[in-house]
């Protein structure tokens, strides 16, 4: 089965992340670019988001944008990724990892597993505080799976 694995060197963590239903050319587009490596922040004011910005891709998508399925972030579940494609080879990653109020609709790329949740609620709040308090920069790792 193929995933791919957010790995947090400065916080030594990690998640992995399945694909879902819905997206299937989204998630093996993403796969076929990484490794990708980005500095991770956290959303101001809309709830538990963080997000990883302007990733540059190696590959140009053959899918349209508009025809991906998308899911509005306040309603998705816990552990949901989103992706945003500007024009060219460059997307943002959002990843839920607790309650959001914001109800604007993105395009979900995968899952990550249950069992990583708590994990990615640690995460998430590691960011906060390196966000909001101590300015540490933490580091995002995008790497490719494959098997369990």
């Amino acid at each position: 089965m193929k995933y791919f694995t957010m790995n947090f060197p400065e916080l030594g963590l990690s998640v992995k992340v399945d694909p879902l239903s819905v997206n299937k050319d989204l998630f093996d587009w993403f796969l076929e670019n990484l490794p990708l490596k980005g500095v991770q922040s956290h959303a101001a004011v809309s709830g538990k988001l963080i997000y990883i910005m302007n990733l540059r891709m190696k590959k140009g998508r053959s899918f349209r944008y508009q025809d991906l399925a998308v899911e509005d972030l306040s309603e998705a579940k816990e552990g949901r990724i989103f992706i945003f494609i500007t024009a060219g080879k460059v997307g943002s990653i959002s990843v839920k990892y607790a309650e959001v109020s914001e109800n604007m609709s993105y395009p979900v790329i995968g899952q990550v597993r249950g069992e990583d949740l708590k994990d990615l609620k640690k995460i998430g709040e590691a960011v906060w505080r390196s966000f909001y308090h101590t300015k540490e920069i933490i580091t995002v790792e995008f790497l490719k799976g494959e098997g369990n």
